[in-house]
């Protein structure tokens, strides 16, 4: 054998070796069913956006977005997928976008004014709950495991 063919051949190894890799990893992901729930109107937007936590971070806001959705909203309950969740621990965030621009209306203060939730029903103190509080595990080769997100809506708000 020539060192021009055991290049190639040692090229068609690894290039098998990679796509058997990747479709390893393919089968090991899965998709994430997330339900929003609570909505108390159909004005405007839902947006949901997917965590993944920083290495040594135990804070949902210096947490890596991995996915985001945006749906219309719908009095009641809103379904989104994310698809080809690799396994780990995320969050889920999610918040009423009612008068629809794309931000989570705040007071003067910093409150929110419109509706918003995390993943497990997590709460914080005087800001978002913790990632381990609020942390759902995807799971290699689940089949679509479910996370709810109750809608909690500040009091006094019109939405």
């Amino acid at each position: 054998m020539t060192i021009r063919t055991a290049s190639i051949k040692g090229a068609a190894l690894a290039a098998t070796v990679a796509c058997a890799a990747a479709f390893a990893f393919e089968a090991a992901a899965a998709d994430l069913e997330v339900r929003i729930e609570g909505l108390r109107s159909a004005d405007g937007d839902v947006r949901v956006a997917l965590h993944r936590q920083l290495s040594g971070s135990e804070a949902i806001d210096e947490a890596v977005v991995v996915g985001a959705i945006m749906r219309p909203a719908t009095s009641g309950t809103v379904r989104v997928i994310f698809a080809d969740v690799t396994p780990g621990a995320y969050v889920v965030a999610a918040f009423h976008d009612a008068d629809g621009d794309g931000e989570l209306a705040q007071n003067f203060v910093g409150m929110p004014t419109e509706g918003y939730g995390f993943s497990n029903g997590a709460v914080g103190f005087m800001g978002p709950p913790s990632f381990e509080d609020a942390a759902v595990t995807v799971g290699e080769g689940e089949d679509a495991p479910s996370v709810s997100v109750p809608i909690a809506y500040p009091q006094g708000s019109a939405q």
